[in-house]
């Protein structure tokens, strides 16, 4: 989902990107780590929203994963996953479901990027069983109704970052 880059101004289908354009350096870029291709989150340089439509049957994909790096300053919760679920009929979606912008939703889970333990400067891995997810949210949902529709990446909402946060995130992926 997030191994590559693609321009910011002008995104693939199935992608949203929306950020303050009036500061440098700006919210989101597209860096060189250690190399690795990663984006560069900047939460304390203004708003932004980053995110791609999915229409993965959770059961499917069950596995989310993705890579992560602090700068000095950054903290837990300065960037947030944010991870759209819909509970659909198998069969009942179009293709218009893959349309562009944010899908509707039926709900929305935020996970806090970091771990309070890290070391700035090293890459950590994180993993997610969608599967569980979903079933705290719809535990009487046949498994096959339930669909990962977004993921996207946003300023956390608990608390303001500090300006020269940098949060680096790359290998987002769903696997079986």
């Amino acid at each position: 989902l997030l191994y590559a880059p693609f321009s910011l101004t002008n995104p693939p289908r199935y992608w949203q990107v929306k950020q303050q354009k009036d500061v440098i350096p700006a919210p989101l870029s597209w860096d060189d780590k250690d190399g690795r291709i990663a984006l560069a989150t900047r939460p304390g340089m203004g708003a932004f929203d980053i995110g791609r439509r999915t229409n993965v049957i959770v059961l499917a994909s069950p596995f989310l994963s993705f890579d992560w790096q602090f700068n000095n300053t950054a903290r837990v919760g300065d960037v947030e996953l944010v991870l759209g679920f819909r509970r659909q009929a198998q069969g009942s979606w179009t293709e218009s479901d893959l349309g562009s912008g944010k899908p509707t939703m039926d709900q929305e889970v935020r996970i806090a990027v970091g771990q309070y333990s890290a070391q700035y400067g090293e890459w950590y891995r994180e993993y997610f069983d969608l599967a569980t997810l979903y079933r705290r949210y719809w535990p009487d949902a046949k498994a096959d109704e339930v669909r990962l529709v977004w993921i996207g990446v946003v300023p956390g909402d608990d608390h303001v970052a500090d300006e020269n946060s940098v949060i680096h995130l790359t290998h987002i992926l769903l696997s079986r």
